[in-house]
């Protein structure tokens, strides 16, 4: 993730919902003030129901329901933040999505692994590239995966992206540079064979900086060399502590939309759920 353009906090309000672990939410914003892995942007460069959903104008499922408790409630202990690159990396080893978090039939891509020390960043020109980790990353490893094609579904494509910070306020603002990404770039490319169009974002920043959980999601369409593009496409990015979690989802044919977000529902909540464990105060 390593991004370096932003502000630190913005205090925002989500019009039309709320997107959380195992909930979906698309909207409009408003408000004022304030192993080893690649981090690639890449479907990279984290979806995110009990409640009804229904398309939004983009053709997106819509949906409404509280924030999950366990992410919301999440409390760091000081006394288990990882204090050198090598902690740092035993924790996202530990943290990181696995194919079987994915789903059944889930499979590791040619990509699957990357560079612990590298990670994607946007161009001023709205392209993704490699660059070497920020001073305020420990780690970001990645694993890229997909349900392969069958019958007349083509495949779907994930990468979720683990980033260890050295501190909260450096997780903070790769939080801040997410939301500003799509509305200075809502057209991006991701790499040789793919673009994003069309992106919005929605989720929560909490103004009160002393709060452990933020979260986003940008959604839109990937155009690719796969039949039927553009296909649906989401990035989810969770802050847990000084920990951010991200996961991005490619969309072809004989996939809904819904199953698109389902996807990174299901694998935020499997990482979120391994932050609590390894980085939560025990209760």
């Amino acid at each position: 993730m390593g991004r370096e353009t932003g502000t630190p906090r913005r205090a925002v309000r989500l019009c039309g919902g709320v997107l959380a672990v195992g909930v979906l939410v698309t909207g409009c914003w408003g408000g004022a003030g304030e192993g080893e892995g690649d981090g690639a942007r890449e479907p990279s460069g984290a979806a995110r129901s009990s409640a009804s959903a229904e398309p939004s104008p983009s053709g997106e499922p819509s949906a409404s329901a509280d924030p999950s408790q366990r992410f919301l409630d999440f409390v760091p202990d000081p006394e288990r933040r990882p204090e050198n690159r090598a902690e740092a990396l035993k924790l996202a080893r530990k943290v990181i999505a696995r194919p079987e978090d994915w789903g059944a039939g889930y499979e590791r891509n040619p990509g699957y692994k990357g560079s612990p020390q590298r990670s994607a960043e946007l161009g001023k020109d709205c392209v993704w590239a490699q660059r070497p980790l920020s001073d305020g990353d420990f780690v970001s490893i990645g694993r890229r995966g997909e349900l392969p094609a069958r019958g007349d579904a083509g495949p779907l494509r994930v990468t979720a992206v683990v980033t260890v910070h050295r501190t909260e306020e450096s997780a903070r603002w790769e939080m801040a540079r997410t939301l500003e990404e799509p509305l200075r770039c809502p057209d991006q490319r991701l790499n040789g064979t793919e673009r994003v169009t069309g992106l919005r974002s929605g989720g929560d920043l909490d103004p009160d900086t002393s709060g452990a959980t933020d979260y986003l999601q940008e959604s839109g369409q990937v155009h690719s060399e796969l039949p039927g593009s553009p296909h649906p496409y989401i990035w989810d990015v969770f802050r847990m502590g000084s920990v951010t979690l991200a996961v991005a989802v490619n969309g072809s044919d004989g996939h809904t939309a819904a199953e698109v977000f389902a996807v990174g529902a299901k694998t935020v909540g499997h990482m979120s759920a391994r932050v609590v464990t390894e980085l939560g105060v025990r209760k």
